[in-house]
């Protein structure tokens, strides 16, 4: 099994990420997919949670467990596979990649696949726009995660149609030509902001 992943941001309108990883992976294979592919710098601490459809943090898969008391709600990455914990169809996750301002990604579930697509996995398998600055200093307003705009995101298969079939190094990056600046954005009102059935 091979769950696809769709990864958007609430600071840049036109980022999107398409993750393919399989099932027996783990969450420390994912983050590290999103690490290589936004160029951020591994040695920053960052962690995932699984959230209900309203984006309401429920368990959280940390980089390393410390603890030397057994904890439900925090999982290491590398413990964690994505198959026991990925049971939602439309499956939520937050990626926190800057703890002190609590800046992330947004992450559903749009597909999952039987059969293995690629050689090697995890795959980005679309990719578009510039990845937002992974740590921020200062007193910059850029609000919290988690607010009432967030509830507009739409992942529906919008991106997929313009998606290549070949390896990730072939991916569509050009965003002049297949996405003007009046196109349709993963921002939409009039949607509804779950995922539709690819």
């Amino acid at each position: 099994m091979v769950f696809k992943f769709r990864l958007l941001s609430n600071e840049i309108k036109d980022f999107v990420r398409d993750i393919e990883i399989q099932a027996n992976q783990t969450f420390f294979d994912f983050h590290k997919a999103i690490q290589d592919d936004l160029n951020f710098d591994s040695s920053q601490i960052a962690s995932f949670f699984q959230t209900n459809q309203l984006w309401e943090k429920e368990k959280e898969f940390i980089l390393f467990d410390m603890s030397d008391v057994p904890n439900n709600s925090m999982i290491a990455m590398d413990q964690a596979r994505m198959k026991d914990f990925v049971k939602d169809p439309k499956q939520r996750l937050i990626y926190i990649f800057d703890v002190f301002n609590e800046r992330a990604l947004f992450i559903e579930l749009v597909d999952m696949q039987e059969e293995d697509r690629y050689s090697d996995y995890p795959a980005v398998v679309f990719s578009k726009g510039l990845a937002p600055q992974q740590i921020l200093f200062g007193n910059r307003d850029i609000g919290t995660i988690i607010d009432e705009d967030n509830s507009d995101f739409n992942f529906s298969n919008q991106y997929d149609e313009n998606a290549k079939e070949g390896l990730p190094g072939e991916l569509d990056t050009n965003e002049d030509e297949d996405y003007p600046d009046d196109g349709p954005s993963e921002y939409n009102d009039d949607e509804s902001d779950s995922p539709q059935d690819e």
